[in-house]
């Protein structure tokens, strides 16, 4: 669920921002920065793999856990804090906010 498509591959699919800004409208799909494009059920997913960490976690440890990229585990990062899921403790650690 945290194997987001490069934008070539995107446009191999024939998938354009349209494309991409419909089925985001529909819930098809989760747009995050940088052109990272994952199932809608991705930061759930990723909630219950970070609820198995030790509390704080880094982000390498959030990234390993989901099997996925720095690309892609930063913006779904920035992404739960913003709907205040977890929270950045300092520079590098973040937990779950309960």
């Amino acid at each position: 669920p945290f194997a987001a498509p490069e934008a070539y591959e995107l446009d191999d699919l024939g998938l354009g921002s349209r494309e991409l800004a419909a089925a985001q409208r529909l819930g098809r799909l989760l747009r995050l920065p940088g052109d990272v494009v994952l199932l809608p059920t991705a930061p759930a997913l990723a909630m219950r793999e970070l609820a198995r960490l030790p509390q704080p976690f880094t982000t390498s440890q959030a990234r390993q856990a989901w099997g996925t990229t720095r690309r892609v585990a930063i913006p779904l990062l920035e992404h739960l804090d913003a709907k205040g899921w977890t929270r950045r403790e300092d520079g590098s650690n973040r937990s779950i906010v309960r």
